[in-house]
């Protein structure tokens, strides 16, 4: 999976994953307990594992990552072409707000069902508009499917809408990958501030590859 689709996989965005993935990382962070009912919750911010009242989350992801033998310490390459930095807004009722040029359709219940990039191409290379797109398949609340950019996921959240993994496979032909998820540290609202992720990739019929990546999140929340 390219760069670019796993961060759009994660805007928002593993069924097989749910039968061997815990609640692992380090002790002060990681806990399994469901959410309090008190909790400002809307169906965009649980898209983005977030609770409360946020208003920005700037996200920088190291695509490359190497975590010692037991995971207490990381370090990331930050040679620019191996970081990409990403904000999103929502606004005071915790709504997303999309870009100029992004569409997004919803469900009766104000879920996001579709993401469509909507950007005119450059310099008149090609005609029409880019049209990448994320089909969203709401499952259930720990249960998501997508389609789009040319292949399918599968995303399992636990009871905090934290993304426990994830599954992905080609539309066509390529690549599958598999990724697992450790939560680092949050911040004082619940909200994580760094992930970390195993990725396994394998080609039809070779060995899985494993790589890692890092990913810290910035939140800002509107004054109440």
């Amino acid at each position: 999976m390219t760069p670019v689709r796993r961060t759009l996989t994660s805007i928002a965005l593993p069924s097989l994953l749910a039968l061997c993935a815990g609640c692992g990382g380090t002790p002060s962070t990681i806990q399994c307990d469901s959410l309090p009912d008190n909790v400002f919750e809307t169906p965009d911010l649980s898209l983005n594992e977030l609770t409360g009242h946020v208003k920005k989350v700037t996200t920088t992801t190291y695509y490359k990552a190497t975590p010692d033998a037991d995971f207490t310490n990381v370090e990331v390459d930050t040679m620019p072409s191996n970081v990409m930095v990403t904000t999103v807004y929502f606004d005071s009722l915790g709504t997303y707000v999309a870009r100029r040029d992004e569409r997004i359709k919803r469900d009766a219940e104000g879920r996001i069902t579709r993401w469509e990039d909507r950007r005119p191409n450059l310099n008149r290379q090609h005609g029409g508009f880019l049209k990448d797109t994320l089909a969203y398949e709401h499952v259930s609340p720990n249960l998501m499917r997508t389609e789009g950019m040319a292949e399918y996921a599968a995303i399992v959240y636990d009871d905090r809408h934290r993304v426990v993994g994830q599954y992905s496979a080609p539309a066509i032909d390529g690549s599958t990958s598999a990724v697992f998820n450790l939560y680092r540290t949050e911040d004082p609202q619940g909200n994580w501030t760094e992930r970390l992720s195993i990725w396994n990739t394998a080609q039809p019929g070779g060995k899985p590859h494993t790589s890692y990546t890092l990913e810290r999140r910035e939140i800002t929340y509107h004054r109440r």
